[in-house]
C-alpha cells in the first residue's frame, strides 16, 4: 500500500476508535445512572416492605397517660394474676 493510503486508513481507524470510546463512556455513564436509580428504588421498596412486615408501635406520652388511667379503673380482682408456674390460675368470679 502506498504511504498516503496507509495514513488515510490509520486516520480513519483512529477516528472510529475515538468515536467508539466516546459511545462506550456514554453507555457506561447511563448504566451507572440506571444502577443508582435502581438501588434507590430497591432501598425504598425494602423500607416499605420492612414497614409492612415489622410494624413498630410508637406510644406517645398522652397515650401512656391514658393507659395508666385505664389501668387504674380496672377492678382489683381483675388485676390479680401470677406469672408463677406453680400457682393456680385465678378463678372467674361467680355469676348470679
Amino acid at each position: 500500500m502506498s504511504v498516503v493510503l496507509l495514513s488515510l486508513v490509520k486516520q480513519r481507524l483512529t477516528a472510529a476508535a475515538e468515536d467508539i470510546f466516546v459511545l462506550f463512556e456514554r453507555t457506561i455513564a447511563e448504566y451507572e445512572e440506571e444502577l443508582s436509580r435502581s438501588k434507590q428504588e430497591n432501598e425504598r421498596h425494602r423500607k416499605l416492605l420492612d414497614a409492612v412486615l415489622q410494624p413498630q408501635l410508637q406510644i406517645h406520652r398522652a397515650d401512656v397517660q391514658q393507659l395508666v388511667v385505664v389501668k387504674e379503673e380496672v377492678p382489683p380482682e381483675q388485676q390479680e394474676w401470677s406469672s408463677s408456674l406453680d400457682q393456680e390460675e385465678p378463678r372467674a368470679p361467680p355469676t348470679h
